[in-house]
Formats: structure tokens, C-alpha cells, sequence
């Protein structure tokens, strides 16, 4: 599961993190530091460039099919399972041919703990940038235009991260990038069960992150006497 993230990172920092692919970032300045990332929210994503590279476009969290007239299915396609998206109807054609990169610099989750839900924020240890494996479509805006939209990839969490949730997020090295936008299917599925284990880190943040209306720093800051001890 992954149901909000935080973005605050550079085009410099994506680029310097995603050195074996050929990415091309807008001009302008990265998006403003988000802390608070909630389902339907805009915001940046990766997809494959002619000539075997990436470009970077603006796109809604929440994948819609083309063929879904209820906008509301956007909250319940956030996430793709990797063990069924080669065969659930809403994800099988993004998975074979729209396959995308979201920057992210962490991600939150509630683990239960003394019988209520204690946010944890998860980062890549050394690093201002994650990218999740993702999917994404485009269909008409309803004014002339396209929406795009996109889901996030998950998988059974690795087992630093299973006290906190049980999945999370596909997160590629920079070795991978390349062939999950440009390979075949086969081939990004090789790569989702062959990712290496990313090295990360999470502590207990304060409960006000649980409001998407709520941003700022100090969302993701430590909680004092924070209970990670309890984690093996």
C-alpha cells in the first residue's frame, strides 16, 4: 500500500539519481516541496521518450481507464498490484505499453501499535529521491484535452519494512530504469521480481499527516519518543 508520499527534490537530484537513462526535465524549477501527497492530487511522473530516454509529465494520482465512466474508481486504482496487474482490466494495457517512473522522496504508513495507528515516514537511506515503479493513461478530459492519470506499483514488503505494512511500493535502482519504460512486458516483470532490496529507513511522525489538509516540514520530522524501538 502506498496512500501518501512527500516530494522535495531538485530536477538536478532526479537527474543525478537516474544516470543510466536519458531524462528529459522541464526547464522550469522542480514542483514546490509537497508533504502531504493524497490520491488525486497532480503532480510529476516519468514515461519513455522517443530514443530510449524519459520525459517528465504532469499527471493525477488515481489511474482512470478509458473506458471507466465512474471517476470515483480513481480512489480505489492508486495502487497496482504487481501479482495481478498483467490481468486486471484497468491495468493490463498500462502495464504492457505505459509503464512510468514517480518521483517520490518518501512515503507514509500507519502501523498499528498499542491499538492505534502511529504514522511512520520511509525513506532510501542517503538519498532526496525514490523512484516508484508506476503505470499511467490517458483518456479526454471532457474539454478538448487529455487527463492523465497514474497508479503506483506495489509488491509484498521487503522485511525491514513488514512491522510498518506489509507492501509497498516497487522502487527501481537506476541500473533498471531504462528497460521498465522501454522493455516489454516480460521484461518488466522480470525486473519487478529481480529489484534489489532498497536500503531504507522509517520513524513515527506526528498524527497530523493522517489530515491531507494539513503540509509542511514538520510532517515528516521524528516524533519525540517515537516507537521505533519496537520494531526488531
Amino acid at each position: 500500500m502506498c496512500g501518501r508520499f512527500t516530494r522535495n527534490f531538485t530536477w538536478q537530484q532526479v537527474r543525478d539519481f537516474s544516470r543510466m537513462l536519458d531524462l528529459i526535465t522541464p526547464e522550469e524549477d522542480a514542483p514546490p516541496a509537497a508533504y502531504n501527497i493524497a490520491p488525486t492530487d497532480p503532480g510529476p511522473v516519468i514515461v519513455a521518450s522517443e530514443g530510449g530516454g524519459g520525459r517528465v509529465e504532469t499527471m493525477r494520482w488515481g489511474l482512470l481507464p478509458a473506458w471507466s465512466k465512474d471517476t470515483r474508481l480513481a480512489y480505489s486504482t492508486i495502487n497496482a498490484r504487481l501479482e495481478s496487474i498483467a490481468e486486471k482490466p484497468a491495468f493490463r494495457e498500462p502495464f504492457k505499453r505505459r509503464r512510468a517512473l514517480v518521483p517520490a522522496t518518501g512515503y507514509y504508513e500507519w502501523p498499528v501499535i498499542d491499538g492505534r495507528k502511529r504514522p511512520h515516514y520511509i525513506t532510501l537511506a542517503g538519498s532526496p529521491v525514490m523512484l516508484f515503479a508506476g503505470v499511467w493513461e490517458s483518456r479526454s478530459n471532457g474539454a478538448g484535452g487529455q487527463l492523465l492519470t497514474y497508479s503506483v506499483v506495489t509488491r509484498a514488503a521487503d522485511p525491514v519494512i513488514r512491522p510498518v505494512h506489509d507492501r509497498m511500493p516497487l522502487i527501481l535502482p537506476p541500473e533498471l530504469l531504462h528497460d521498465w519504460l522501454h522493455g516489454d512486458a516480460d521484461r518488466a516483470m522480470q525486473i519487478a521480481h529481480a529489484a534489489p532490496e532498497p536500503s531504507l529507513v522509517f520513524h513515527e511522525v506526528d498524527p497530523a499527516v493522517g489530515n491531507v489538509r494539513n503540509q509542511g516540514e514538520q510532517l515528516i520530522a521524528p516524533m519525540p519518543c517515537a516507537a521505533d524501538g519496537l520494531f526488531p
